[in-house]
């Protein structure tokens, strides 16, 4: 699969526990698969440190990308948990895109 972003890099995947998400060597994006975001927040978040990153890429926030399982254009959606963060969502596949340093707000939450 290639980054929503940055377009030409392919995500590399990430096991945390039985779950494996990919990541975006280039911008530290990082795709969840659906209900995988939601099974890794269920965890300690000391557990995720190794997806956090320092790279940040502020104007990834607004840039219109396409899911990279199906190709369907991304929904942005305001998150509950942390409504700073504005994920992309796919409406057919249900997977969810966080930019780089994203997962970090989401896990400081908790």
């Amino acid at each position: 699969m290639k980054c929503p972003k940055c377009a030409d890099e392919s995500l590399e995947r990430v096991k945390i526990r039985e779950t494996e998400v990919d990541r975006c060597p280039r911008c530290c994006g990082l795709w969840f698969d659906e209900n995988e975001l939601r099974t890794l927040l269920g965890i300690e978040p000391s557990e995720l440190r190794s997806l956090e990153t320092q790279t940040v890429y502020p104007s990834h926030n607004s840039k219109p990308s396409e899911c990279p399982r199906d190709g369907d254009r991304l929904l942005r959606v305001m998150s509950r948990r942390n409504r700073v963060v504005v994920m992309d969502v796919c409406p057919s596949c249900r997977g969810i895109w966080l930019d780089g340093g994203e997962i970090q707000l989401l896990t400081a939450q908790q």
